[in-house]
């Protein structure tokens, strides 16, 4: 116990440190959590720390970070912000996941060799963008309230569901073996999760709440919320969907039982996700990307620079194309979705569990897990810097004066 301890001491300090230099210097702490991992990786360096069953531990951390994570993102999607621009919205989306994923499967089928399932899922984790580092940069630069901070923010929520959704999809073919087989079951497994949560949305979560409503206390509401995230999770896991479509779709619900209906209770829902953002960002969610880290092999990069750099191109130029010609069909300008596509480019959550995903069922070796890596670290290290320079020099596009 104390040697797990020590090892969750010396990731947490030397990935809060990392962190702090990324704020300081303006660039995603998460950029500073998984240099760290891959610092820590070193065969050396790992292999003194970390023994087989503290990184089952901490891999087990990790993963309950990344439900949390999901379902903070859940929290902070409005659906009443879907309605305002449904169309915008739903092009930006379109084409800014469609052009890697595209891309991503051709070439990795055809000029990389990968099989059909591999070429796939490559093309998914290249299409997928990280919602809460483009939450983050928004509120930290004020854009949040703006109209396209909100495209960026709802595009950004409908890709993570296509994405999950697509994923989710293949894994329950390759489990249940056979394709006809399986995409059967997992529509079928789709209608299932779907009527549960609708049924437990209206007749049973709001009175779960309620109850732990009644000793008014945050922390008792948080547990509530806690408990209601881990059974969504848990069904959509035990219906092949995957426990981070599960946590998604619990954010989205408690939002919506918390903000309508006779009594409203906004401050419930700022508190809860105020606390859930706590102790996911200050524990377990650094710890999923020091452990994203670690299962980096640096040689893999620069033995397979050419891959690494390929899928940097396609995740990048993809996201930036889709998303300014999703603008363009959507009327409105070449600036605005530059602005969008450089705010929509920064990676760091769900293509890395993807991959990790991808990585425990044998889907993706070594080398495609670390060209992933590669690509979400400098997707992330560049977008961010452009994004800040556009949205100032086009601030008249956002109704915002610098």
């Amino acid at each position: 116990m104390a040697e797990l301890l020590i090892s969750i001491i010396i990731i947490l300090g030397i990935a809060f440190l990392f962190g702090e230099f990324c704020k300081l210097i303006r660039l995603p702490r998460m950029l500073g959590h998984l240099f760290v991992g891959i610092l820590l990786g070193y065969p050396l360096i790992k292999d003194y720390l970390f023994n087989t069953e503290i990184l089952t531990t901490v891999n087990s951390l990790a993963e309950i970070g990344i439900v949390l994570l999901f379902f903070f993102v859940g929290l902070n999607i409005n659906l009443k912000d879907f309605k305002k621009n449904i169309k915008e919205s739903a092009l930006v989306t379109l084409f800014k996941s469609l052009l890697p994923l595209l891309f991503g499967f051709l070439i990795s089928k055809f000029i990389f060799g990968f099989d059909v399932i591999t070429s796939l899922i490559i093309g998914v984790v290249l299409s997928a963008t990280s919602q809460v580092i483009s939450i983050n940069l928004l509120d930290e630069l004020g854009y949040l309230k703006t109209k396209i901070g909100n495209l960026i923010i709802t595009s950004g929520a409908s890709s993570d569901v296509f994405e999950l959704v697509i994923v989710s999809g293949i894994l329950a073919v390759i489990n249940l073996g056979g394709a006809v087989y399986g995409i059967s079951i997992a529509l079928v497994n789709v209608i299932i999760f779907v009527t549960a949560l609708f049924l437990l949305r209206f007749a049973i979560f709001p009175r779960l709440l309620r109850f732990f409503e009644r000793n008014e206390s945050d922390t008792s509401l948080f547990g509530g919320a806690l408990m209601i995230a881990m059974i969504t999770a848990v069904l959509s896991n035990l219906l092949g969907l995957g426990l981070f479509v599960g946590a998604l779709f619990a954010g989205i619900v408690i939002r919506q039982i918390l903000l309508t209906g006779k009594e409203k209770h906004p401050w419930e829902e700022h508190n809860m996700a105020k606390s859930i953002h706590t102790i996911s960002f200050g524990f377990l969610v650094p710890i999923f990307f020091v452990v994203s880290g670690l299962k980096t092999d640096l040689s893999s990069i620069f033995n397979n620079l050419g891959l690494s750099l390929t899928f940097f191109l396609i995740a990048f130029l993809g996201t930036l194309g889709g998303s300014i010609l999703g603008v363009i069909l959507s009327k409105g300008s070449f600036r605005e979705g530059l602005i969008v596509g450089f705010g929509s480019s920064p990676r760091g959550d769900l293509e890395l569990v993807i991959s990790a995903i991808a990585l425990t069922a044998g889907l993706f070796n070594p080398e495609i897990f670390s060209a992933m890596v590669f690509m979400a670290f400098f997707t992330t290290l560049i977008s961010p810097i452009l994004f800040r320079y556009f949205s100032k020099k086009y601030s008249y596009l956002l109704n915002v004066k610098h």
